[in-house]
């Protein structure tokens, strides 16, 4: 099956509770991509059940061929980019492409990310939210 050229998407809903002085966003512990699927884009939604902490999207950290969690600081992976984050509406998205355009005859690669957050209250922990994509990659 050869490589789709459209961008599918992919919903993935986050939601922050609080618990004393942590906030954790919850979601999808995984992501398959498989082989020449092409590129998706993943649209996050944060709804934010932690009673006015404010929790948003600050930075996203992003690693190719990494299989735990946390990737190393930064953009590391020429896999995911096109990063946006949208913290004035309700509830808070953000997005990335994922371009899934490693070689498939490698076998697949799996990408770490970690979206990092911040809130209102400087003496609570909002916790990453941190899974990872496997990538399928093309054979083309």
């Amino acid at each position: 099956m050869p490589k789709t050229d459209t961008i599918a998407d992919q919903a993935v809903a986050l939601t922050a509770n609080r618990s004393g002085n942590t906030v954790t966003v919850t979601g999808p512990s995984s992501f398959n991509l498989p082989v020449d699927s092409g590129a998706t884009r993943f649209n996050f939604t944060l709804t934010d059940n932690t009673g006015g902490l404010d929790v948003k999207f600050q930075s996203l950290d992003r690693e190719d061929n990494c299989s735990t969690c946390p990737p190393a600081s930064g953009d590391n992976s020429r896999q995911i980019g096109g990063v946006s984050m949208n913290n004035n509406q309700t509830p808070k998205k953000a997005a990335f492409t994922d371009n899934n355009s490693n070689n498939a005859k490698d076998g697949p690669l799996d990408v770490c990310f970690q979206w990092n957050f911040t809130c209102n209250d400087p003496d609570v922990t909002v916790e990453p939210y941190d899974p990872i994509i496997t990538n399928g990659g093309e054979t083309r």
